[in-house]
């Protein structure tokens, strides 16, 4: 059997000949930690259980202390590596679990030479005209078949290693190539804000990074136009945005269109028009327009066949004769759809599916054929687990995974001319922190991967919150302390949003499903869950009532989020509010319910509003709420305004006596208002998310094909 290569950071591993090397430089390690090494690189992302690495390392019937032992030969594997395990770079511990190989990592076989054919004994003397014609064709079979060798066979998935374009802080995101595949344009926000992102360009190999476009408007998704000579991208303005045309080597900008953009742009092939989703007003869904290149006239493209679904990121074939999108109902629930074009990007005929994904779509790219397609996919349904997916653009369809761009993947685009790959790898590490007397202390029951929404339970013994340290979002449940961790949900797909009932016996959580996100009830102590709700909408974000009765939670089934509730124990849901509704508690006294809004699909901020429901009249309540950053009391709210872009953001309590609110402390790194925020029941302890690392890198890859 042939070795592999194994290379990750500034490492790398031969297997066949059991060295690990660092700069070239050969590391000394010995063989079971090397052992270890290789059974973790085999599987990168996924955990390796301490049986599996004894079944590897001993035979049968050896009688060894298996775990000391194990756990010796990892600690050895670490010092090689420089690691640590409090705060691990390459190998995560999972407590009685097993161990995770959290890099990225790039597998070559190594494929021996072919043998050279046995040299035949010289023949017996024979005339010359017979001796030379066996050699002549001999020569011509051996030079066919390494013409066939070298041109008929596409380069092993193996062997394709990704490199970042740059290793810059801050996110870097949605890759676009030159009509030549030499340079990339890109936004960058280097502030980790997200919102003062601008558009650079650089050239790949070699050279720094040049900006583009300025001003305090943030700017986003580029798209190079394919005679090279433009770059179009989108800015956001105080109503709504637009899309403008600027040179590659800088200069005047050129507004081609206004109005509420989403998602990516699309050039087609002739250089004549741009596809972009767009919809008229904050509150409509989108559909697929043409814009015009000339004049900027719109030319709609798509109707979304119901009130839960839009259309976005359309990508033109290399022809130009199709457009490939995706169509979501509601955030996380996509499908690719197919739309014939003519030549004047006007319609023919309806859309039709290629493939129905149940989770989110994230970038779309077509390969230079014309006749397979790149795209970003999360099957656990949330947003950290995204991978890329290869699919031939035919009926029937089945995607193949690109593995080795690993988790976190999304948004590509493809070189047409120069067999090159760009996709965007997310960085982010958000951990929950605690705050004690108004001071943050440390991190609570932090890994090296994705915690946030924790929630105290009733008796303020315990804390659930959602993590995908086993490598999807589920949901966990620990001591205040941070210890004796207990996965309590284990799902294929994506399980959060944990929410204690009154009593403290059961969890109602978000779960999601094929066709959507649904409601789930489970007991704290774990085993089976229960599903709730089941129409052909999104239901998401569950809270109690006080009596523990009814779940609250939000739907789009009217077109936009809106707060409902069904009976905790099974029954007819009942809708609540009328004029938008995302997170929700209700009250301690259980007279009014208090929410905020939600009415773009997004994590976007809202005001806090109060339902009193005797009279059945909204009111605002606060200006300002990250949509899930707040907990209620009976004294007050606590709750995070959003912070404006580059500032700390603020714990505050609205004192109901006093009608004002005061700071409680200062956040740096808050993640937003998805990270949640809950509040001890003797009110001395608050726990929310904050980010250890955000951002997102562009990366690239040779010879794709």
């Amino acid at each position: 059997m042939p070795g592999r290569t194994f290379q990750f950071g500034v490492f790398e591993v031969n297997e066949s000949s059991g060295e690990l090397r660092k700069h070239g430089v050969k590391i000394r390690v010995q063989e079971q930690p090397f052992q270890i090494l290789v059974l973790l690189l085999e599987r990168p992302n996924e955990i390796v259980g301490r049986e599996e690495i004894r079944a590897r390392l001993w035979p049968e019937n050896t009688f060894v202390d298996f775990d000391n032992a194990i756990s010796n030969a990892v600690r050895r594997l670490r010092e090689a590596l420089s690691d640590s395990a409090d705060n691990p770079r390459f190998i995560e511990t999972l407590s009685r679990r097993g161990y995770r190989f959290i890099g990225q990592v790039a597998v070559q076989s190594q494929t021996p030479p072919v043998p050279k054919p046995p040299v035949p004994k010289p023949p017996a003397p024979k005339p010359t005209r017979i001796k030379v014609v066996p050699i002549a064709v001999g020569s011509l079979i051996l030079g066919v078949a390494s013409w066939w060798l070298w041109t008929g066979r596409k380069p092993d998935a193996t062997q394709l290693t990704p490199l970042p374009l740059t290793a810059a802080p801050g996110w870097e995101w949605t890759p676009s190539f030159s009509p030549d595949g030499s340079q990339i344009a890109y936004a960058w926000d280097k502030t980790e804000t997200g919102k003062t992102s601008h558009i650079y360009i650089k050239l790949i190999g070699s050279g720094r990074s040049v900006q583009l476009t300025t001003g305090p408007e943030p700017d986003f998704v580029p798209s190079w136009s394919p005679d090279g000579r433009s770059v179009a991208f989108g800015r956001t303005l105080s109503q709504g945005n637009a899309i403008y045309l600027i040179q590659p080597v800088g200069g005047t900008e050129r507004k081609l269109a206004n109005g509420y953009f989403r998602g990516l742009m699309s050039w087609s092939p002739d250089g004549r028009f741009i596809a972009t989703g767009d919809r008229k007003s904050p509150n409509e869904l989108t559909s697929l327009h043409c814009l015009v290149v000339e004049n900027g006239e719109e030319i709609r493209l798509t109707t979304p066949p119901n009130a839960h679904t839009s259309d976005a990121d359309p990508a033109f074939s290399p022809d130009g004769r199709m457009l490939l999108f995706t169509r979501c109902s509601g955030p996380y629930t996509c499908a690719l759809y197919l739309l014939d074009l003519s030549v004047n990007c006007r319609p023919k005929g309806e859309a039709r599916l290629l493939r129905e994904e149940n989770g989110p779509i994230s970038g779309i790219a077509w390969t230079a054929d014309g006749k397979e397609a790149v795209y970003g996919f999360s099957s656990a349904g949330d947003i950290w687990s995204f991978h890329l997916m290869k699919i031939k653009v035919e009926a029937a369809a089945k995607p193949e995974r690109l593995t080795y761009a690993g988790v976190g993947a999304s948004l590509p685009a493809i070189a047409l001319r120069a067999n090159r790959l760009a996709y965007i790898q997310n960085l982010s590490d958000i951990d929950i922190w605690r705050v004690q007397s108004g001071k943050p202390t440390r991190s609570f029951a932090s890994s090296t991967r994705i915690e946030f929404g924790p929630q105290y339970s009733p008796d303020g013994k315990h804390v659930a919150f959602n993590s995908n340290r086993s490598g999807v979002i589920q949901v966990w449940v620990c001591d205040t302390d941070g210890e004796n961790l207990v996965q309590l949900t284990n799902s294929a797909e994506a399980s959060g949003t944990p929410r204690w009932s009154p009593d403290g016996r059961w969890i109602a959580f978000d779960r999601h499903l094929k066709g959507g996100w649904h409601i789930f009830i489970m007991a704290s102590d774990g085993g089976p869950s229960r599903q709730l709700t089941s129409s052909a909408s999104d239901e998401v974000i569950p809270s109690w009532s006080q009596d523990g009765n009814w779940i609250y939670y939000a739907s789009n089934q009217t077109g936009r989020y809106e707060i409902w509730k069904a009976p905790a124990k099974g029954g007819k849901e009942t809708q609540v509010t009328r004029n938008g509704g995302w997170t929700a508690f209700e009250s301690p006294d259980g007279r009014s319910l208090y929410y905020t809004k939600n009415l773009s699909y997004n994590e976007s901020p809202s005001g806090l509003w109060q339902l009193p429901f005797q009279s059945k009249e909204e009111r605002l309540i606060l200006e300002s709420v990250g949509s899930r950053a707040f907990t209620v009391k009976e004294s007050g709210i606590y709750y995070v305004p959003t912070p404006s872009a580059g500032d700390n953001a603020s714990v505050r309590f609205l004192d109901f006596a006093t009608r004002k609110s005061r700071e409680i402390t200062s956040i740096k790194d808050f993640v937003g208002g998805f990270g949640g925020l809950t509040v001890s029941p003797d009110r001395e302890t608050m726990l929310f998310a904050v980010a250890a690392r955000t951002g997102s890198n562009v990366m690239v890859v040779e010879n794709f094909k």
